[in-house]
């Protein structure tokens, strides 16, 4: 204790130091990433939905824009009209390109599509 004292000093030594006074910055806060529509407080869902038709990537354009994550099943399509499920997912990239989302394959039956704020991260190929 007394090796701390010396190397501290004792409370007598200490001289007490004016303090300049600093003028205060004001920031301005700003919130990014979300869309202009949106407000801080809305909540963002994960929602999943079969894909069943063409008519069906409208609803889930509309879910994107209002800044949800769509799991899309699209086993149906699939398995009943190949060419329609291509069209299905040009479309839904063009929607997703047009927001700036992503989509993205999750598994051999399911897609998920992102709005604008929300990045997928997909993985790299080892050459």
């Amino acid at each position: 204790m007394k090796s701390l004292k010396r190397l501290l000093g004792s409370k007598s030594e200490v001289k007490p130091e004016t303090v300049e006074e600093v003028p205060i910055m004001e920031v301005e806060e700003k919130v990014v990433g979300r869309p202009s529509g949106i407000s801080e407080l809305e909540p963002i869902y994960v929602k999943s939905m079969d894909l069943h038709s063409l008519v069906d990537v409208q609803e889930v354009a509309d879910q994107l824009r209002a800044g949800n994550i769509m799991v899309l099943d699209i086993t149906t399509l699939m398995n009943q009209d190949p060419g329609e499920l291509k069209r299905a997912i040009d479309q839904l990239k063009g929607i997703c390109q047009a927001i700036g989302g992503d989509v993205g394959r999750l598994t051999e039956s399911k897609v998920i599509a992102t709005p604008r704020f929300i990045n997928i991260q997909f993985k790299k190929a080892i050459a």
